[in-house]
């Protein structure tokens, strides 16, 4: 048996900030991974994915602006695309094992199992640890219909040298809604059929019905209440069935539908680690419920959003408790997050329905920003903002925002609800004009 001070499993963004600033700090890490290392935001996600949103974005950015100055047409290469893509992705991998080796941690490539509440079996070695890191990230949730070995997962999308001339993706949610407008952009004709009655849920819903409009507009196809029962092969092509008997050609199917934890062959009941369908039930220490010595981070952790910067967020606070016990606690009160879409799709804090629902006193301020000139000049067509305003102490305790800009300006208003600033405070700022930022002004 090797032993270690800690042992942790994975090597997303989570799994690496634990590994490289536990070994930094003197303590003999095991860092495992069944895969390259790297994870999926750095191989399979984030990052990779906004490669081909930005190459979408300088297409559709060139389209918006025909006839207002500017003249030919700007089209996607994908080949060429994919092929910029992987200078990215290919030298991740030994990059990032290089630097946790650097640090001073193991790499060990193998499949990580339990065999007891502080040691694992990687093919055939045993390993113990004082204590367990989990950070084995997610994966797309099984569709459960005929034919889901017919469509491809983002990993799949995002790796294919061609693209298929029509594409369906199932599901509405951040993965649909993002690879449909890379997608169109590349000229392809795009449907998103998603089961319930609502997309992007987790955004608020006059914003997501603005977008979807948009989309529609361009020629994309969403469908609500439009769940799908089979994928299957029609002729040279495919085909995709729905509950109510329709069917959409295509060329290329794609998963969008969900993922979930992966944590049902770690081997937890061996370890005495209680988890469910969202992941290790931890306290706010980043630790198990159950087994004090074991600390779950990332998408492997049932607190907090899916998101990356909440994972590398999770492994700090677990770090900290390992090298001193107790000394901090997650909070992810206000998490930014942003949807890839086009335009962007961004979210801080409450939506007006949860804060009515906690009996706040609200003003909300909803506006249109469609025609306002820091659209119109960059040929943005849709556009919006709702702000969430506690009466009485001008508190912000929510901002959803619709633009190209919203990315950068959502990170504004994290940062003004973290520092408490009021409505207030930032209407009698002095802003650097004309920017995406300087129409907060108007917002609040």
């Amino acid at each position: 048996m090797r032993v270690f001070d800690v042992i942790v499993i994975g090597t997303g963004v989570s799994g690496q900030t634990a590994a490289g600033e536990l070994a930094a700090a003197g303590k003999r890490v095991a860092v495992i991974d069944r895969r390259p290392f790297g994870g999926t935001c750095t191989l399979r996600g984030c990052e990779p994915k906004k490669v081909l949103y930005s190459a979408a974005e300088v297409a559709e950015r060139a389209r918006a602006h025909t006839g207002s100055g500017i003249e030919g047409r700007i089209t996607v290469d994908w080949p060429s695309l994919i092929a910029f893509k992987r200078t990215f992705t290919d030298p991740a991998s030994a990059r990032i094992e290089g630097v946790l080796t650097a640090a001073g941690a193991t790499a060990v490539h193998g499949v990580a199992r339990f065999t007891a509440p502080d040691a694992v079996d990687v093919d055939g070695t045993a390993y113990a640890a004082d204590n367990v890191v989990i950070a084995t990230g997610a994966l797309p949730i099984p569709l459960g219909v005929p034919g889901t070995e017919l469509v491809l997962d983002s990993e799949g999308f995002m790796a294919a040298e061609t693209l298929g001339e029509r594409i369906v993706f199932i599901g509405g949610g951040y993965i649909s809604f993002e690879f449909a407008h890379i997608a169109a952009s590349a000229g392809a004709e795009v449907s998103i059929l998603h089961r319930g009655p609502r997309v992007l849920s987790g955004f608020d819903p006059d914003l997501v019905d603005m977008l979807v409009e948009g989309y529609r507009r361009r020629g994309i196809d969403v469908r609500t209440d439009m769940p799908v029962v089979a994928v299957r092969r029609a002729g040279g092509a495919l085909e995709v069935v729905a509950a109510d008997g329709s069917t959409v050609a295509c060329d290329m199917v794609v998963h969008g539908a969900g993922r979930a934890p992966v944590l049902d062959d770690l081997g937890l009941a061996a370890a005495e680690v209680a988890y469910g369908r969202q992941g290790v039930e931890v306290d706010p220490h980043m630790r198990s419920v159950s087994n004090p010595r074991v600390y779950a981070v990332g998408d492997s952790a049932a607190l907090g959003a899916p998101l990356t910067p909440v994972g590398i967020a999770h492994a700090r606070v677990a770090l900290r408790n390992i090298l001193e016990p107790g000394s901090a606690e997650f909070d992810g009160r206000i998490t930014p997050s942003v949807a890839f879409t086009d335009p962007l799709l961004a979210s801080v804090g409450l939506t007006e329905s949860e804060a009515v629902a906690r009996g706040l006193d609200v003003a909300v301020r909803f506006n249109d920003t469609s025609h306002w000139a820091s659209s119109r000049r960059i040929g943005a067509t849709v556009s919006g903002a709702k702000v969430v305003v506690e009466r009485g102490t001008d508190r912000i305790l929510g901002a959803h925002l619709l633009g190209r800009g919203a990315g950068e300006v959502v990170n504004v208003f994290a940062a003004a609800m973290r520092g408490g600033l009021t409505a207030g405070d930032l209407r009698s700022a002095i802003w650097a004009y004309p920017t995406a930022s300087s129409d907060i002004v108007y917002l609040v």
